[in-house]
C-alpha cells in the first residue's frame, strides 16, 4: 500500500475517532464510509471539533505558519539558543513549511463533513448551513496556506519555474476506492476555489452567532479572510469590497490607542476574528510552543525566572523600523515597541524579544493563536484602495492605524510614498505574526536580510512538496529546484 493511499485510511479514524471515543467502542474498523460516520449531529459535530483541532498542531498555526514566515523572511533572526528555526533563518535548502500533510488532512475533514450533510434533513437547515460554512472556510483556509507555501502567488510569478498550484481535492476520502492522484490545478484555478469557498462560507454563515467568534469561523471571519486572499491573488477591486464588507462587521473590534498592549496580554485578544484557542491539556510545551519561540521570558518584565528558548527574535532591521518615526523630544513613540522587551540572560545573551505570545491563558507556553484580526482587515483594505485608484481613503486607513500607534498621521501622501507607508506599517503591525514572508513573496521582492539575501527569483522562495507525495503520486510535478 503506498503512502498516500496509507494516509487518506488514516484521515478520519486519526481525527474524527479521536474524538468520539464510545463510537469506536461500538463500531471499531480500519476503513470508513462517511455515511456511516457522519450520520446524527452529534457525530458531525465532533467531526467539526476534530478538524478545528488539528489546526492547533506544529506544523500549522501551534507555530510554523506563524513563526516560519518570521524566520524566512527579514523580520526574525534567530539565535541559534537551541538550534530551533536557524535552518530557516538561513534559508536552507530543504529548511521550509512542512503542511502538506496535515492541510490535506484537513481538507479531507471537511470534505467529508459537507458531503454528509444533504443526507441529514433531521437536521435544522440553518444548522446543517452553519456546520457547511465551517468547513468551506477551514478548507479555503487551507488552500490558502497550501498556494502561500507550494506556488507562486498570481501576480509575482517566475514563469520559467512556475510549476502550477496544488492539486484540487474536493470530494472526501474515507475508503481506498476512494483514493484519487490529482495532478497540480493551476494557480487560478487554485484561487478561483479559494474565493468560492469562502464566499460561499459567507453566506452560509450567515446566521452562525458572533458570540461563537473567535473560535469558530463567522460571517465576519469568512470575509476578513477573503479579503487577505483577493489582496494576494492581486485582485484589488474585490479585495477593497471584501474588506469593506468585513470592516462593516468588524471595525468596532479596532483597539484604540488606550488599550492596544493591554489586548495582546488578554487571553482572547479583543481584535480577534478568528484565532486558534488552546486549553491547559493542549499544550504545545518549552520547545516547540509560540512562546518559547519568541521570548525567554515568563512574565512581561520579569528577567529573574527564564522560561522558553528565545529562537527567534526581532532583526536590527526591523527594530530600526519601530525607530523610524520616533522623536523623544516631541514625545512621539510607537507604542508597538513595547511589545518587544529584553529577556532573560538563562539561556545565554540577553536579546530584545517578541512578547505579543506569552503565556495568556495563565500559563506558560499556554497562547490562543490570532489567525485573523481587525487591524489586519484595515490594512488590507488600504492597500486595496490603494491599488483601485483611492488614495485618500488609502491614507485615512493608514493614518488609523500609525494615530493609534502614538504616531501623527501623514500628509500628503501619493504615488510609491503612499503605498511604502502602507506596507510599512503593516509589517510593523503585524510582525511576529506569520505575515511577513508572504507579503514579500506576493509583491515578488527579494528577501533583503542578515546572514544573505535571496532573490525573489532563487527557488528557496517556494517549499518543496514531499518526497513521500511524489512518491505515491505519479501525477505531481515538484517544484523547481528540489
Amino acid at each position: 500500500m503506498n503512502s498516500l493511499k496509507y494516509i487518506f485510511l488514516l484521515i478520519f479514524t486519526a481525527s474524527i475517532f479521536q474524538s468520539c471515543s464510545d463510537w469506536i467502542d461500538v463500531e471499531p474498523r480500519t476503513t470508513i464510509d462517511s455515511n456511516n460516520a457522519l450520520n446524527s449531529l452529534d457525530r458531525i459535530n465532533a467531526a467539526v471539533n476534530g478538524m478545528y483541532d488539528r489546526l492547533q498542531t506544529t506544523n500549522l498555526y501551534g507555530r510554523d505558519l506563524i513563526a516560519i514566515p518570521e524566520a524566512l523572511a527579514d523580520n526574525g533572526r534567530a539565535t541559534n539558543k537551541s538550534g530551533r528555526l536557524n535552518p530557516e533563518y538561513r534559508n536552507t535548502t530543504g529548511a521550509h513549511f512542512l503542511i502538506w500533510e496535515f492541510a490535506y488532512r484537513t481538507i479531507n475533514e471537511a470534505n467529508l463533513i459537507i458531503a454528509s450533510l444533504p443526507a441529514r434533513t433531521e437536521i435544522a437547515q440553518d444548522v446543517r448551513d452553519g456546520i457547511e460554512g465551517q468547513a468551506l472556510f477551514i478548507r479555503g483556509l487551507m488552500y490558502l496556506e497550501l498556494m502561500k507555501a507550494y506556488a507562486y502567488m498570481p501576480k509575482a510569478i517566475v514563469d520559467v519555474q512556475n510549476k502550477g498550484g496544488v492539486p484540487l481535492v474536493l470530494n472526501g476520502v474515507a475508503d481506498l476506492p476512494q483514493v484519487t492522484f490529482p495532478p497540480r490545478s493551476s494557480i487560478d484555478d487554485c484561487y478561483n476555489q479559494i474565493y468560492s469557498d469562502l464566499k460561499a462560507a459567507a453566506v452560509k454563515l450567515e446566521k452562525t452567532a458572533a458570540s461563537r467568534a473567535p473560535a469558530y469561523a463567522t460571517k465576519s471571519a469568512a470575509l476578513s479572510l477573503l479579503s487577505r486572499a483577493y489582496l494576494y491573488g492581486g485582485d484589488y477591486a474585490n479585495a477593497a469590497k471584501a474588506s469593506e464588507d468585513a470592516m462593516a462587521l468588524v471595525g468596532s473590534k479596532l483597539l484604540t490607542k488606550a488599550n492596544y498592549i493591554a489586548g495582546f496580554r488578554s487571553a482572547v485578544n479583543p481584535e480577534s476574528i478568528f484565532e486558534i484557542p488552546f486549553v491547559t491539556n493542549e499544550n504545545i510545551g518549552v520547545n516547540l510552543s509560540l512562546q518559547t519561540t519568541y521570548t525567554t521570558l515568563v512574565a512581561v518584565g520579569n528577567r529573574t525566572t527564564t522560561g522558553g528558548f528565545g529562537d527567534l527574535v526581532p532583526s536590527a532591521n526591523l527594530l530600526a523600523a519601530f525607530q523610524s518615526d520616533i522623536d523623544s523630544v516631541a514625545g512621539i513613540f510607537d507604542q508597538r515597541r513595547a511589545l518587544y522587551e529584553l529577556g532573560t540572560m538563562g539561556r545565554g545573551t540577553a536579546e530584545i524579544e517578541c512578547t505579543k505570545y506569552l503565556g495568556k491563558n495563565g500559563t506558560v507556553n499556554l497562547d490562543n493563536i490570532v489567525i485573523i484580526r481587525a487591524s489586519e482587515v484595515l490594512l488590507n483594505r488600504a492597500e486595496a484602495y490603494y491599488n483601485t485608484n483611492k488614495e485618500a481613503e488609502a491614507l485615512t486607513d493608514v493614518n488609523t492605524i500609525r494615530t493609534r500607534a502614538g504616531l501623527p498621521a501623514k500628509t500628503g501622501l501619493t504615488g510609491q510614498a503612499l503605498l511604502d507607508e502602507i506596507l510599512k506599517q503593516r509589517r510593523l503591525e503585524l510582525a511576529f505574526e506569520g505575515h511577513r514572508f508572504f507579503d514579500l513573496k506576493r509583491l515578488g521582492k527579494d528577501l533583503v536580510k542578515a546572514p544573505a539575501n535571496v532573490p525573489f527569483t532563487d527557488f528557496r522562495i517556494l517549499a518543496g512538496i514531499p518526497a513521500r507525495e511524489l512518491g505515491a503520486n505519479k501525477n505531481l510535478v515538484q517544484n523547481f529546484g528540489y
